[in-house]
């Protein structure tokens, strides 16, 4: 582990990298940067103490992408059997299941210390 600012705490110390060319999650940074609202211009990480926190928020994502991928598909079903129109339900499903991005969670660095979602489970 190296010396990165925490992701959920702010502080600097050793700390799992995050994925910054994660497509969600490196375009927000680099909005957040451009607006001057991030204090961080370096990589960002997450602590050992936030870990378990951290590990908590990924499994609540995973339950949430799942969730709305199921009322994705309802919706989409729904609309389609009623009104028969593909496009305008495919759009429903998408904007449904773009609600599962709210409780987003970065993957960290697969070269990281530690490698990724999946060895964060308790």
């Amino acid at each position: 582990m190296v010396n990165l600012q925490c992701s959920l705490c702010g502080q600097t110390k050793p700390a799992a990298p995050l994925d910054m060319d994660d497509p969600v999650f490196g375009t927000y940074v680099r909005v957040l940067r451009r607006l001057g609202i991030s204090k961080s211009d370096g990589e960002l990480g997450i602590c050992t103490s936030c870990m378990p926190k951290y590990a908590r928020m990924t499994q609540e994502h995973q339950k949430k992408t799942v969730l709305y991928g199921v009322l994705a598909l309802v919706f989409a079903v729904l609309y389609l059997v009623l009104v028969r129109n593909v496009l305008v339900s495919l759009a429903i499903a998408a904007l449904v299941f773009s609600f599962s991005l709210f409780s987003y969670c970065p993957p960290l660095e697969k070269d990281g210390a530690t490698a990724g979602h999946e060895s964060h489970h308790l």
